[in-house]
């Protein structure tokens, strides 16, 4: 049995499958499961979510993982699942199962969901990430980062003598507020990336509505996409494909639109590709590659029965 787990900041989805055919799919709340605060208990409830869902322990585990946005991260909960599963483990960002699910074998990949990132591998399987940094710092171009940015843009026309348009008046709506003054201290109430996130359709409204500050935020969230994939390229990543993904950019043609627009004016030599399916297919997928002893030689190293592999021992085997 092999075992496909998407670990987003707002829903996990898992599916086990057992010679071709499935055997288990579930889809809970992140927060459900994974508290952050203890990481023993958040793998031990991992496991337990695992087993429950499979029915019994698998040959083949392949994660990708919200928050693990370095090498040490990912290799840190890899080493963990390891400890208490048998067969081979794999952990990647959550990020990186997009290049599979969309049957590329290399490229970057830029999640635009909760948060945003950019994530790619150099010659020696090492990551390189760009974004990722939180509501509070930055995830341009994702639902938090939407609306951090328009509730500046708010801020900024009355600070230029403007009035509110829909794009305010929806905002002070939503958080049931009677003065825009309010709407960084509410915001700040709010406090988390997934709370803030789901205001972000607001955005988009406005936009259709004719809102001009809503409509620059989208455009310059597009930018902001593209700059992530631009440092990616010349920090060594490889040019090509890029596909993207995640809640925000599936669901708003407007995000994508300006991600395509900008993404062409930066690196006009690669092809954008928005992901279809669900990313746990991309984990399904290196799982198959795993199960019939191929490594891809894009990703890093598994762990197989407590130990971590080298290039040289999968070669052997």
């Amino acid at each position: 049995m092999i075992v496909g787990i998407d670990i987003g900041g707002t829903k996990t989805q898992l599916i086990a499958e057992r010679d071709g055919s499935a055997v288990g799919d579930a889809l809970v709340a992140t927060a459900e499961w994974r508290g952050r605060a203890d990481h023993d208990a958040d793998v031990n409830a991992l496991v337990s979510l695992l087993v429950t869902t499979a029915g019994a322990m698998p040959v083949v585990t392949v994660v990708g993982a919200h928050g693990c946005d370095s090498d040490e991260d990912r290799l840190e909960l890899q080493t963990k699942l390891a400890s208490r599963l048998r067969g081979t483990v794999l952990v990647l960002n959550d990020s990186e199962l997009l290049l599979p699910a969309a049957g590329k074998e290399s490229g970057i990949s830029v999640i635009s969901g909760t948060g945003s990132i950019a994530v790619a591998r150099d010659a020696l399987r090492r990551m390189i990430a760009s974004g990722g940094w939180g509501w509070y710092l930055g995830d341009e171009g994702s639902a938090s980062g939407l609306v951090r940015e328009a509730a500046r843009a708010v801020r900024l026309t009355l600070d230029q003598g403007g009035t509110l348009d829909a794009l305010g008046q929806n905002l002070m709506e939503a958080l049931a507020i009677s003065s825009p003054i309010e709407l960084g201290r509410t915001l700040g109430e709010i406090g988390t990336a997934a709370g803030i996130g789901r205001l972000a359709p607001l955005v988009f409204y406005a936009a259709d509505a004719g809102s001009k500050p809503a409509q620059k935020v989208i455009a310059d969230a597009g930018v902001a996409l593209s700059a992530l994939v631009e440092q990616l390229v010349r920090r060594g990543a490889p040019r090509g494909h890029v596909v993207t993904g995640g809640g925000v950019i599936a669901r708003q043609p407007r995000l994508l639109a300006a991600f395509q627009t900008a993404l062409a004016n930066r690196l006009p030599d690669v092809t954008l590709t928005l992901l279809r399916e669900q990313p746990v297919v991309g984990a399904m997928a290196l799982a198959r590659k795993l199960s019939a002893g191929t490594l891809p030689a894009t990703f890093p190293l598994p762990h197989v029965d407590g130990e971590l592999k080298t290039a040289r021992d999968w070669r052997a085997a």
